[in-house]
Protein backbone atom coordinates (compact mmCIF):
# COMPACT_ATOMS: atom_id res chain seq x y z
CA UNK A 1 0.00 0.00 0.00
CA UNK A 2 1.37 3.37 -1.03
CA UNK A 3 2.57 5.30 2.22
CA UNK A 4 -0.02 8.33 1.76
CA UNK A 5 -2.91 6.05 1.36
CA UNK A 6 -2.05 3.99 4.53
CA UNK A 7 -2.04 7.16 6.33
CA UNK A 8 -5.62 8.47 4.78
CA UNK A 9 -7.00 4.47 5.47
CA UNK A 10 -5.33 5.31 9.34
CA UNK A 11 -6.98 8.73 9.63
CA UNK A 12 -10.57 7.11 8.61
CA UNK A 13 -9.87 3.98 10.53
CA UNK A 14 -9.81 6.67 13.83
CA UNK A 15 -12.81 8.43 12.05
CA UNK A 16 -15.18 5.47 11.61
CA UNK A 17 -14.09 4.28 15.76
CA UNK A 18 -15.27 7.81 16.44
CA UNK A 19 -18.14 7.08 14.84
CA UNK A 20 -19.27 3.81 16.63
CA UNK A 21 -18.29 5.20 19.44
CA UNK A 22 -20.66 8.40 19.07
CA UNK A 23 -23.37 5.65 17.54
CA UNK A 24 -23.24 3.39 20.86
CA UNK A 25 -23.84 6.60 22.41
CA UNK A 26 -26.87 7.29 20.68
CA UNK A 27 -27.58 3.69 21.55
CA UNK A 28 -27.33 3.85 25.14
CA UNK A 29 -27.75 7.32 25.72
CA UNK A 30 -30.51 8.77 23.01
CA UNK A 31 -32.03 11.54 25.06
CA UNK A 32 -28.46 12.70 26.09
CA UNK A 33 -26.58 12.64 23.22
CA UNK A 34 -29.72 14.02 20.97
CA UNK A 35 -29.49 17.50 23.57
CA UNK A 36 -25.63 17.66 23.29
CA UNK A 37 -26.31 17.61 19.51
CA UNK A 38 -28.78 20.79 19.91
CA UNK A 39 -26.48 22.71 21.86
CA UNK A 40 -24.06 22.05 19.19
CA UNK A 41 -26.01 23.10 16.47
CA UNK A 42 -27.01 26.37 18.44
CA UNK A 43 -23.59 27.16 19.28
CA UNK A 44 -22.00 26.26 16.51
CA UNK A 45 -24.56 25.75 13.19
CA UNK A 46 -24.50 23.39 10.91
CA UNK A 47 -21.07 23.75 10.00
CA UNK A 48 -19.09 21.12 12.14
CA UNK A 49 -21.54 18.80 10.59
CA UNK A 50 -21.13 19.84 6.95
CA UNK A 51 -17.20 19.81 7.96
CA UNK A 52 -17.31 16.17 9.41
CA UNK A 53 -19.10 14.96 6.16
CA UNK A 54 -16.55 16.72 3.81
CA UNK A 55 -13.92 14.94 5.53
CA UNK A 56 -15.35 12.02 5.61
CA UNK A 57 -15.63 12.39 1.82
CA UNK A 58 -12.05 12.90 1.61
CA UNK A 59 -10.79 10.09 3.06
CA UNK A 60 -13.38 7.85 1.68
CA UNK A 61 -12.26 8.89 -2.00
CA UNK A 62 -8.46 8.45 -1.46
CA UNK A 63 -8.47 5.56 1.04
CA UNK A 64 -10.98 3.81 -1.69
CA UNK A 65 -7.79 2.27 -3.99
CA UNK A 66 -6.65 0.75 -0.84
CA UNK A 67 -9.52 -0.58 0.09
CA UNK A 68 -11.68 -3.94 -0.23
CA UNK A 69 -14.66 -2.00 -1.58
CA UNK A 70 -13.45 0.96 -3.48
CA UNK A 71 -16.52 1.31 -5.74
CA UNK A 72 -18.84 1.53 -2.14
CA UNK A 73 -15.97 4.14 -1.24
CA UNK A 74 -16.13 6.30 -4.24
CA UNK A 75 -20.32 6.44 -3.99
CA UNK A 76 -20.14 7.13 -0.17
CA UNK A 77 -17.58 9.75 -0.83
CA UNK A 78 -20.24 11.36 -3.17
CA UNK A 79 -23.07 10.89 -1.12
CA UNK A 80 -21.01 12.62 2.18
CA UNK A 81 -20.30 15.61 -0.52
CA UNK A 82 -23.92 15.65 -0.62
CA UNK A 83 -25.06 15.01 2.20
CA UNK A 84 -22.81 18.15 3.36
CA UNK A 85 -24.45 20.27 0.86
CA UNK A 86 -27.60 19.67 1.65
CA UNK A 87 -27.00 20.30 5.42
CA UNK A 88 -25.57 24.10 4.41
CA UNK A 89 -28.84 24.71 2.20
CA UNK A 90 -30.88 23.45 5.16
CA UNK A 91 -28.82 25.47 7.26
CA UNK A 92 -28.99 25.28 11.49
CA UNK A 93 -32.72 25.86 11.80
CA UNK A 94 -33.22 23.30 9.32
CA UNK A 95 -31.52 20.34 10.55
CA UNK A 96 -32.65 21.22 14.30
CA UNK A 97 -36.07 20.90 12.92
CA UNK A 98 -34.39 17.59 11.75
CA UNK A 99 -32.99 16.40 15.32
CA UNK A 100 -36.52 17.55 16.75
CA UNK A 101 -38.47 14.91 14.20
CA UNK A 102 -35.90 12.07 15.04
CA UNK A 103 -35.81 12.80 18.42
CA UNK A 104 -39.54 12.86 18.95
CA UNK A 105 -39.23 9.16 17.66
CA UNK A 106 -39.81 5.90 19.90
CA UNK A 107 -36.49 5.57 22.07
CA UNK A 108 -36.56 1.92 20.12
CA UNK A 109 -36.76 3.76 16.76
CA UNK A 110 -33.90 6.26 17.60
CA UNK A 111 -32.03 3.26 19.35
CA UNK A 112 -32.31 1.19 15.73
CA UNK A 113 -31.15 3.89 13.06
CA UNK A 114 -28.35 4.21 15.60
CA UNK A 115 -27.43 0.86 14.83
CA UNK A 116 -27.08 1.59 11.63
CA UNK A 117 -23.45 4.31 12.48
CA UNK A 118 -22.73 0.96 14.11
CA UNK A 119 -22.62 -1.16 10.86
CA UNK A 120 -21.54 1.96 8.99
CA UNK A 121 -18.41 1.98 11.40
CA UNK A 122 -17.89 -1.62 11.32
CA UNK A 123 -18.44 -1.95 7.66
CA UNK A 124 -15.50 0.65 6.83
CA UNK A 125 -13.54 -1.18 9.72
CA UNK A 126 -13.37 -4.04 7.91
CA UNK A 127 -13.17 -2.94 4.25
CA UNK A 128 -9.98 -0.77 5.51
CA UNK A 129 -8.23 -3.97 6.76
CA UNK A 130 -9.41 -6.89 5.87
CA UNK A 131 -7.21 -8.56 2.63
CA UNK A 132 -8.14 -7.73 -0.76
CA UNK A 133 -8.20 -10.94 -2.61
CA UNK A 134 -6.31 -9.53 -5.23
CA UNK A 135 -3.88 -7.98 -2.83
Amino acid sequence: MHQGRKKISVLLAIFSVFMLVASVSVIMFPSEVLSSVREIIVSSGVWWAASARVFLAVLLWFSAPASRTPITFKVLAIMATLSAVFLVVIGSEGMLELIEWFASWPLSGVRLVSSVGVAFGLFLLWSIFSKRADA
